[in-house]
């Protein structure tokens, strides 16, 4: 028993562990595809651009400042910008902008005598007072964002805002469109609209897209030109060429078994699961297409050599089974009327109640005959009466 159980143990070892070092495999493939994910979008989001022109034109800060200033030092309000989302089908490019508004704090007076005094000049009057959270301006002021304006008034916290903006690009050529935007980013503040020394920053990593950026300032530090370049990134590149490709394996395979069921199985007719397949993936096919990731309305490039033709395939496989159907239906209806035996004639009713009447007379005078030449009639009381019709009678 044990020599017939070893086999069986061994068998059943080599199964688990083929099953183990798969599962681990598996496990380990999606850790390190997390892993690799959240370390590439750590690095994506470190690369920035900066509009500082570091020639001094920013005032050094030389008093009080809030602590998220303290590293920088200048007296300039920043501006950071990410890029957080690309609305293709709108055409938009959306932007999400914070202010943090670094300088010398000075009291509400001086700020007031900076301001009537010395007039552009920059003396570190944009913050009245911070605390650990907001930091107050001190200082009406107006941030302008491609073509959208955003207005922050004296004492006030400047809240984060989100632009949309116009994006120049063509995805007819999806999945390696490419598209390309340039804004400016300004600012003025005080009564006299002043120009305001702002510090652009530029990042993001928006879902599905790879970007580059460009960042360049003004020589005073006043104003900025960002220029965004985006493509697929390359998962998205890679999942939708996968999903042409499928669609174009599944047509062709569909194409080729409408083939063969003309050819291989030409004297059978076509099987019903082959119809339902080829139906049900001609709908499916919509569906799949659209499972491409930020995949644009139909009509790009990809549907004029993929889906339309994907779709006419399973359209002409769909077709050539019901001819087949069809056809198979008709010859078999044909064979059996050929090999069928021909029908019997059908005797009226009434002819065949008067031949029945007449073999019934024909017996009865052929029994008659035989006694009668016999001679050896019974006597009447043994002898079965036998009644002979009268044209029977007469006959005989």
């Amino acid at each position: 028993m044990a020599l017939l159980r070893w086999p069986n143990l061994k068998r059943f070892s080599g199964h688990t562990l083929f099953v183990t070092l798969f599962l681990t495999l598996i496990i380990g493939s999606l850790i390190g595809i997390k892993v690799g994910n959240v370390e590439k979008t750590a690095h994506t989001r470190s690369k920035f651009g900066s509009s500082l022109v570091d020639n001094g034109s920013i005032l050094q800060t030389a008093g009080s400042t809030p602590p998220v200033c303290a590293d920088q030092g200048l007296d300039a309000v920043n501006i950071i910008l990410e890029v957080y989302n690309v609305n293709y089908p709108n055409s938009q490019l959306q932007v999400s902008s914070s202010f943090i508004p670094c300088g010398e704090v000075l009291s509400h007076s001086l700020q007031s005598l900076t301001l009537k005094f010395v007039g552009s000049m920059n003396l570190g009057a944009f913050v009245s007072s911070f605390d650990d959270f907001d930091s107050f301006i001190a200082t009406n002021m107006s941030i302008l964002v491609n073509a959208d304006t955003f207005n922050f008034a004296n004492g006030a916290v400047m809240s984060n805002k989100t632009s949309n903006i116009y994006i120049e690009g063509d995805a007819n050529s999806y999945p390696l469109d490419t598209f390309t935007v340039t804004f400016n980013v300004r600012g003025t503040f005080g009564p006299n609209n002043q120009k305001l020394p702002i510090i652009v920053f530029l990042f993001g990593a928006p879902l599905g897209y790879s970007l580059n950026l460009n960042v360049a300032g003004t020589a005073t530090n006043t104003a900025a030109s960002l220029t965004v370049s985006a493509k697929r990134n390359p998962t998205t590149i890679a999942f939708a060429l996968a999903i042409m490709l499928l669609m174009w394996a599944m047509s062709l395979l569909a194409i080729a078994l409408a083939y063969s069921v003309w050819t291989i199985k030409k004297d059978k007719k076509v099987e019903l699961p082959f119809i339902i397949f080829t139906v049900a993936l001609l709908f499916a096919m919509p569906t799949i297409r659209n499972a491409m990731p930020n995949a644009p309305p139909i009509g790009v490039l990809a549907d004029q050599m993929v889906t339309g033709w994907a779709m006419l395939l399973l359209s002409l496989s769909v077709i050539s089974h019901f001819i087949n159907l069809l056809y198979h239906v008709f010859k078999d209806a044909n064979a059996a009327a050929a090999t069928a035996p021909p029908a019997a004639t059908a005797i009226p009713m009434a002819v065949m109640s008067e031949r029945k009447i007449q073999e019934g007379e024909k017996n009865i005078v052929e029994y008659n005959r035989e006694i009668g030449n016999t001679g050896s009639r019974r006597s009447s009381d043994s002898e079965p009466n036998v009644v002979i019709p009268a044209r029977t009678r007469s006959r005989v």
